[in-house]
């Protein structure tokens, strides 16, 4: 009997392989990284092994102060939110290439189906407090639901995605 119950200790422990998890942690860094002019990104404080990105246009980011409508989330652009878990350390210079390069692996790759998008753009004043030396953009997502084939993630009500700034 204890050779009975040790084979399937032996058997399950040999079984279980935790080393290739590809869960999406949602335990980013406080920094909102910007390539070109519209893709934004933070990376998880795991490594850096994944990354939220959020895809917009001049519709949103703007260096004005009139408000910006809402947008919806769609798989294909220009709106689109993405979470990818990758197999080893990601860097800008994954999101900032024309053509990604094919390592780091991306183990999983979660696409916005749906959600809404907000930007609100404000001026950054010099000391003066009138000049404008700067713009401030806040994204926040809304109601935003990420699909990887049958499984989803879901950003019930609110997620404060973070602030970028730009120049005049």
């Amino acid at each position: 009997m204890k050779r009975i119950v040790l084979f399937f200790l032996i058997l399950f422990s040999l079984s279980c392989d935790d080393g290739d998890l590809d869960i999406a942690s949602f335990d980013f860094e406080e920094t909102v990284n910007l390539c070109g002019e519209f893709t934004l990104y933070r990376l998880s404080t795991n490594e850096h092994k994944e990354a939220l990105i959020v895809t917009l246009s001049t519709d949103q980011i703007k260096k004005d102060t009139i408000p910006v409508l809402p947008v919806q989330v769609t798989k294909t652009g220009p709106y689109t939110v993405t979470d990818r878990v990758f197999d080893s350390e990601v860097t800008s210079s994954y999101f900032c290439t024309v053509v990604p390069p094919v390592e780091p692996k991306v183990l999983k790759n979660w696409e916005g189906e749906t959600g809404t998008i907000f930007v609100q753009n404000n001026p950054i004043f010099d000391i003066d407090e009138v000049t404008i030396i700067g713009w401030e953009h806040i994204v926040v997502l809304q109601d935003v639901v990420l699909k990887s084939g049958d499984e989803s993630l879901i950003f019930n009500d609110t997620y404060l995605f973070g602030t970028i700034e730009t120049g005049v």
